[in-house]
């Protein structure tokens, strides 16, 4: 049994929620609870105001889900059979599913793979498939269980490249977890930190996160490389938006400054900046 406790836990309309944690903390368990696939023996789950173990038929249809074995949710005999198969109880035309399934398998790039059986596909084009699959009936809420796990860098940054466009494009709340900490930054808006004790610990933005080092060491969550370098760069004086995500917009950033009229030293192996002027 896992008891979630500490701050209360909450993803609003069109919101990007996170949630980071050891393993064995609980965070599928709280997944599934949302979802309505376990039902707490105290406390209250409501998910659009409704208990989601007890009316999950009323609000399935405003819920997706991708969760950690993307196999057990790979059920029909083809790509596009799968993809249409939460449309099915919806009572729709067949076109209009067609038009559906076509839509979703040009936005994800799955055109080539429709007539392929799913289990056969690659780890990449299966979680691409079971997004689409849970996108495909347009939910109010989507839910995402460690959604870059055992993923090469390319296919992450499809993946995550997907989510905000389909975000972007529906105006969906979001709720995921991740050991992927490092994608965090411009994906979702709000982490939450739980401990290993199961204890909700924090709640705050990637970057507001990321500067608290000893909270993460005690839930033994890694400071992504990039926060720490930020961090470096603060330490020396050099100040910079929080929200850089990547080297090579740290890259712009600093010749940006450059050019303006700053400069930058590197001396014994640490970097300090100083003013041109």
């Amino acid at each position: 049994m896992v008891a979630v406790g500490g701050l209360p836990f909450t993803v609003g309309a069109a919101e990007r929620v996170a949630v980071i944690g050891p393993n064995g903390s609980g965070k599928s368990t709280l997944l599934r609870a949302i979802l309505g696939l376990v039902r707490p023996d105290a406390g209250e789950v409501r998910v659009f105001g409704r208990d989601p173990a007890r009316d999950f038929d009323a609000i399935r249809p405003r819920l997706g889900a991708v969760l950690q074995d993307v196999d057990a949710q790979l059920l029909a005999p083809t790509v596009r059979e799968d993809l249409a198969f939460g449309l099915d109880p919806r009572n729709l035309s067949r076109s209009e599913i067609a038009r559906r399934v076509e839509s979703a398998a040009l936005a994800f790039g799955l055109v080539a793979l429709l007539d392929k059986v799913p289990h056969y596909l690659s780890g990449g084009e299966k979680r691409k498939v079971a997004l689409a699959g849970a996108l495909v009936t347009e939910p109010d809420l989507l839910v995402l269980d460690e959604p870059f796990a055992g993923l090469d860098p390319r296919s992450r940054a499809e993946l995550m490249a997907m989510l905000r466009e389909a975000h972007s494009r529906r105006g969906m709340a979001v709720l995921l977890t991740t050991h992927e900490v490092e994608e965090l930054t411009g994906l979702v808006d709000a982490v939450y930190v739980l401990s290993q004790e199961s204890v909700l610990r924090v709640r705050d933005t990637p970057e507001a996160v990321f500067q608290m080092p000893d909270l993460l060491a005690e839930a033994n969550v890694p400071v992504p490389p990039m926060a720490r370098l930020l961090g470096t760069l603060r330490a020396k004086g050099i100040q910079l938006d929080p929200s850089v995500s990547d080297a090579g917009e740290l890259a712009v950033v600093l010749a940006a400054r450059l050019q303006a009229g700053g400069a930058l030293e590197v001396e014994h192996g640490e970097t300090r900046a100083r003013s041109a002027r």
